[in-house]
C-alpha cells in the first residue's frame, strides 16, 4: 500500500479537525468521522465529506487506517471498544504522553502518529514546520506512516515510546510552561495599567535567540548575575501572588544554584 485509501478519524477535537482537513487538502480520502460527540463530529464529516457515525460498530471493516485523535485518558477505552471492528486497520493515537504500546492488546497493527505542535481553532499551522513523531510495530507500517508525514507535512522522525515519553516532557516546559508564564506577566502589567505589547519585543528577541543558539549561553536576568538586591525587591513586589512568587523563587534557583534567595515566608495560619 503505497498510502491509505480509506481513513477513519475517531474524535471531532482541535487534532482531528487539523489532521483531518490537512489529509484532505492533500489528497487523502478521510472516508469516516467517529466520534461521541455529535455537533462536532458531524460538523468534521461535513467539511471532509464523509460519513460520520456515533457508535464504535459502524466502523468502515475495511478502513485502512485509523487515527485516534482523542483525549490521553480515553485512548485505551476507545481502542478496546473499536478492537472487535477493525482488526485489519492500522490504527493510530496522535498523543505525546502516551505510549503507542497501550493499543497493542487490541490490535495486530498498531503505533503512533504524533504532530508535535500545540492546535488551536484560532489558527491555522504550518504544516511544513510540524515534527511528526512515528513508531509503529512493523516497520511496514512505519514506512507506511512516514510517507503519509511527509504528504501532508515536511519533518517526520521515528520516535520510540520512552524518547516520546520525555520529548512530551521537554515539550511542556518549551511551550506550556512557557506560555503559562507570558500569561502571568500578562496579568501583572494588567495590574499596573500597563499593555502587554510592551513585553512583545522581549518575547520575540528571546524566542528567537533562544532559536539561535543554545537557550544555556543566552539565558540572562538577575539569577543568572546573582542579583540579590533585584530578586529580593522582585519577591517582595509578589507578595499578593505568593504561588507566583514561589515560582519565581523556584526559577531562580533552577537558574543559578548559587544564587543566595531570601528566605521564604511562612504562611500564616487562619
Amino acid at each position: 500500500m503505497l498510502t491509505p485509501n480509506k481513513i477513519v478519524i475517531v474524535g471531532a477535537g482541535r487534532i482531528a479537525h487539523h489532521l483531518g482537513k490537512r489529509l484532505r487538502a492533500k489528497g487523502l480520502c478521510v472516508t469516516q468521522v467517529l466520534s461521541r460527540s455529535a455537533g462536532p463530529g458531524q460538523e468534521l464529516a461535513a467539511e471532509l465529506r464523509s460519513e460520520w457515525s456515533d457508535r464504535w460498530s459502524d466502523i468502515h471493516p475495511d478502513a485502512d487506517w485509523v487515527l485516534l485523535a482523542v483525549r490521553d485518558d480515553a485512548i485505551e477505552e476507545v481502542g478496546a471498544a473499536l478492537a472487535p471492528y477493525a482488526q485489519a486497520a492500522l490504527v493510530t493515537h496522535t498523543s505525546g504522553a502516551t505510549q503507542g504500546a497501550v493499543l497493542e492488546p487490541y490490535f495486530k497493527r498498531s503505533g503512533v502518529f504524533y504532530p508535535l505542535q500545540s492546535f488551536s481553532t484560532e489558527r491555522m499551522p504550518v504544516w511544513s514546520k510540524i515534527p511528526f513523531c512515528i513508531d509503529a510495530r512493523s516497520e511496514a507500517d512505519v514506512v507506511l506512516l512516514m510517507k503519509v508525514a511527509k504528504i501532508i507535512g515536511n519533518l517526520a522522525y521515528r520516535v520510540n515510546d520512552d524518547q516520546r515519553s520525555v520529548l512530551h516532557v521537554a515539550a511542556v516546559f518549551a511551550n506550556n510552561f512557557a506560555n503559562h508564564c507570558f500569561a502571568i506577566a500578562e496579568k501583572i502589567m494588567e495590574e499596573k495599567g500597563l499593555p502587554f505589547e510592551l513585553l512583545h519585543p522581549l518575547m520575540e528577541e528571546t524566542l528567537a535567540k533562544a532559536l539561535q543558539d543554545s537557550p544555556a549561553r543566552m539565558q540572562t536576568g538577575p539569577a543568572m548575575r546573582g542579583d540579590t538586591d533585584t530578586i529580593r525587591r522582585h519577591l517582595e513586589g509578589l507578595e499578593q501572588h505568593p504561588a507566583w512568587r514561589e515560582l519565581y523563587r523556584g526559577m531562580s534557583q533552577s537558574i543559578n544554584p548559587a544564587v543566595r534567595l531570601p528566605a521564604a515566608k511562612r504562611q500564616k495560619k487562619s
